[in-house]
């Protein structure tokens, strides 16, 4: 799975250091940071003169702020791009698909009669269960053994799909940030190799950039 996650930390790793290359003045930026190690190196050159050390981080806090204020633009463009990826991102790399046998709830975030349709290789063990207070209706379903394939909800004459996956494979399927799908299906959480993929994704995309602007 790593080396799925691989070439997409890369390419925003390299977006992230062409969107601040394009929108930060970077010759501002090096002498902020230069003027920042400066005021740090103050505080050893005048340790005996309180007066001073107050003043150089009177001037480090100035200068911090002054660095916030140039990188917040490229910074809020690299904040909704990772908003708009995240939920693909987390369903694909932070879930395992179902394994076989393995009992999962499928749950349509509306109310009122509907039946759930599964693809061959996926068992729907019980009526539709509702809850009222939250407008949700919910099944339990059971990969009999790996299989990829489509869950239907009939609802009021509307019929909504989902891909389900057991066994192997990625799960995907586009949702808005901040957004819950119509169905939904409560896959188990996973990790890549031992950790959770955005350690791996931030790691790769950050020496892309670094190694990019070298």
């Amino acid at each position: 799975m790593i080396w799925t996650l691989l070439p997409v930390s890369l390419i925003y790793g390299l977006a992230a250091a062409l969107v601040f290359r394009r929108f930060s003045d970077q010759v501002s930026m090096r002498q902020t940071i230069n003027r920042m190690m400066a005021h740090v190196m103050e505080f050893r050159l005048f340790l005996d003169s309180p007066v001073l050390v107050l003043r150089a981080q009177r001037d480090l806090l100035r200068e911090n702020f002054h660095l916030l204020r140039l990188i917040l633009l490229p910074s809020a463009i690299l904040a909704l791009v990772f908003i708009i990826l995240f939920p693909q991102l987390d369903a694909m790399y932070g879930h395992a698909p179902l394994q076989a046998g393995e009992v999962s709830v499928v749950t349509m975030r509306r109310s009122g009669d509907a039946t759930l349709e599964a693809s061959t290789g996926i068992d729907v063990e019980t009526p539709a269960v509702h809850v009222i207070h939250d407008r949700q209706v919910s099944w339990r379903v059971r990969p009999l053994g790996r299989t990829s394939g489509e869950l239907k909800v009939r609802h009021e004459g509307r019929v909504l799909t989902r891909q389900i996956v057991a066994g192997s494979g990625l799960i995907y399927g586009w949702k808005l940030p901040f957004s819950s799908p119509a169905i939904e299906i409560r896959y188990p959480r996973t990790t890549v190799l031992g950790v959770n993929w955005m350690v791996w994704f931030f790691l790769i995309s950050t020496t892309a950039a670094i190694g990019y602007r070298q």
